[in-house]
């Protein structure tokens, strides 16, 4: 079985809802544009300059915080 056979029997098996967010995976991995939204955007900004000011957290310290 091909890996697209095996994509098209998968998809019959899903509900509508599902089968929905699949089909917005797959045009999203289809698409030539990765664009940012203005809220995105504005996401990225504000992080960038939560960096600039030293208010983050290293994956060290969150794997920690973690093993409580």
């Amino acid at each position: 079985m091909t890996i697209k056979e095996r994509i098209h029997e998968l998809t019959e098996q899903m509900t509508d809802e599902d089968a929905a967010e699949a089909l917005d995976y797959m045009e999203w991995l289809l698409s030539d544009e990765e664009v940012l939204t203005p809220e995105e955007l504005d996401a990225v900004d504000r992080g960038m300059a939560q960096i600039q000011r030293g208010e983050y957290v290293t994956l060290e310290e969150v794997k920690r915080s973690l093993k409580m």
